[in-house]
C-alpha cells in the first residue's frame, strides 16, 4: 500500500455556534492526500478587540502558512509551530484557534489513517471510561454546589450505564423542577443531595453501592478575602470550609469533588486531602488547568487526585496529553470532559477511550449535545466487543462497594 502523503496543505476557519447561541470558531485542516479534520471550540468572550471574525482572520492569515507542509501525523511538531505563534509578545493568536487547529490537525492525520480518532490514538484500545453523568443542576446562583452528576459503577458498559442514568433522570424529574434545558433543579444544597439520593433509591439502585456521586462547586466564585460564602450566604473561614465538604462526603456517596476549594486557599485543600483523600478524589480546573506543571506542583503539595480535561481549553492536544500523563503517572484518577458548550462532534469521547481515561464526564441525557456523545460513545464501545472491558476508577473503592 503507497504510504499517503499527510502534509498541511490548508487551514481554514469559520464561523460557528455554541450551545446557547454563543458564538464559536471551526477550524478545518486539509491534507495533501485528501484528508481533512474539522473541531469546533468556543469562541473567547469579553476580549477586548476579538469580534467573530478575529479567529477566522487569525487561522487565515497567521496559522496557514505556520502549518503549511508540515505532517500532520507529527502532532508535536504541528502543536509547537502553533505555541510558538505566541512565544513572544504581542499574542498573534488566541486559545480558541489554538484548541480548534490542534484538534482538527489530530482528527486529519487519523482521516488519513483510515482510523477512528480512538483507534489512532491508541491501536489497542479496549476499554470504555466510566461515565459521570449531570443530573440536577442549581437554581440558585449563590448555591455551593453548582452540579451534581451519577457514576453508575454497578454498569458493565455504556449501555448498561445508560440505561442506569436513564432511569436516575426519569425519577429525578418526579421530585425536582425541570429547567427549560430540560434539566432537573434543586434550590438547597442540602436538599439537592437528599433529592438525588432518593432519586437513585426510586430508580431501584442502592447508594453508595451501585451508584456514586460527583459534586461540581467551583469554589472560587465563593471565596473572597480568605473566607468562603457558605449554603445560606454566611461567611466561612477555611476550616468551617472543609467542615461542610467534610459532612457531605461522610453523609453521602460522594466519589469526586470538582473545585472544592479555591486555589488561593492552598492550605485548606492540603489539610482536607489528609484527611479524605482516601475517600474522595478531588479536580480543580483554575488550579490545574490542564497543565503538566500545575499537576506535578499539586501533586507534590497533596492537593488533588483527579485530572479533568477539557480539549477546548486545554491549548493545544499535546499539552493536554503531557498533562494526562503526568496525572496518571502519580496515581490520580484521569478524566475527560465531553460537556462543553461547543463540541459539535464526538472528540472528547475518542479522546477519552485512545487515552485511557478512567471516567468521562458527560452532561445531562435531556441536553441534545449529551445525545449526540452518548450515541457516539455506544458505536466506539460496539467496536471495541469482544475484547471491551469497562474502566474501574479508584476513586470508587472506598465509595461502593
Amino acid at each position: 500500500m503507497a504510504v499517503r502523503d499527510t502534509t498541511v496543505t490548508r487551514v481554514c476557519g469559520r464561523r460557528a455556534l455554541a450551545a446557547g447561541g454563543f458564538r464559536a470558531l471551526e477550524a478545518e485542516v486539509h491534507l495533501h492526500c485528501g484528508a481533512s479534520g474539522r473541531a469546533v471550540v468556543p469562541a473567547i468572550a469579553s476580549s477586548v478587540g476579538r469580534s467573530a471574525a478575529t479567529g477566522i482572520r487569525e487561522i487565515t492569515m497567521v496559522v496557514d502558512p505556520t502549518l503549511h507542509g508540515l505532517d500532520a501525523r507529527s502532532l508535536d511538531d504541528i502543536d509547537s509551530s502553533l505555541l510558538s505563534l505566541n512565544a513572544h509578545s504581542p499574542v498573534r493568536v488566541g486559545s480558541d484557534v489554538l484548541a480548534a487547529c490542534s484538534i482538527a490537525a489530530l482528527r486529519a492525520a487519523a482521516d488519513a489513517a483510515g482510523e477512528p480518532l480512538f483507534r489512532y490514538l491508541q491501536p489497542e484500545a479496549s476499554r470504555v471510561p466510566l461515565p459521570v453523568v449531570a443530573t440536577l443542576v442549581s437554581a440558585d446562583p449563590a448555591a455551593v454546589l453548582h452540579r451534581l452528576a451519577v457514576i453508575p459503577a454497578c454498569a458493565n458498559g455504556a449501555e448498561e450505564a445508560l440505561d442506569a442514568c436513564a432511569a436516575i433522570h426519569a425519577a429525578t424529574v418526579e421530585l425536582a423542577p425541570v429547567t427549560r434545558a430540560g434539566i432537573p433543579a434543586f434550590a438547597d444544597d442540602e436538599r439537592g443531595l437528599e433529592l438525588l439520593v432518593s432519586a437513585i433509591e426510586r430508580a431501584g439502585f442502592v447508594p453508595g453501592e451501585e451508584i456514586a456521586i460527583a459534586a461540581e462547586l467551583h469554589a472560587a466564585r465563593l471565596y473572597r478575602d480568605g473566607r468562603y460564602r457558605g449554603p445560606r450566604g454566611e461567611p466561612r473561614d477555611s476550616d468551617a470550609w472543609c467542615e461542610l465538604l467534610a459532612g457531605w462526603i461522610t453523609r453521602f456517596p460522594i466519589a469526586i469533588l470538582e473545585d472544592p476549594f479555591a486555589a488561593a486557599d492552598r492550605a485548606g485543600q492540603q489539610r482536607f486531602m489528609r484527611a479524605f483523600g482516601s475517600l474522595v478524589r478531588l479536580g480543580g480546573h483554575e488550579l490545574l488547568a490542564c497543565d503538566a506543571e500545575r499537576v506535578a506542583d499539586a501533586a507534590a503539595e497533596g492537593l488533588c487526585g483527579a485530572l479533568i480535561a477539557t480539549p477546548e481549553e486545554a491549548g493545544t492536544m499535546s499539552a493536554l496529553f503531557t498533562a494526562f500523563e503526568t496525572a496518571r503517572a502519580m496515581g490520580w484518577e484521569t478524566a475527560v470532559a465531553a460537556d462543553g458548550e461547543a463540541g459539535d462532534d464526538a472528540t472528547a469521547i475518542h479522546l477519552a477511550v485512545g487515552w485511557n481515561a478512567s471516567l468521562l464526564k458527560l452532561g445531562s441525557i435531556a441536553d441534545p449535545g449529551s445525545v449526540a456523545r452518548w450515541n457516539e460513545l455506544l458505536r466506539v464501545e460496539a467496536g471495541l466487543r469482544p475484547t471491551l472491558a469497562f474502566a474501574q476508577p479508584e476513586a470508587l473503592a472506598h465509595r461502593v462497594h
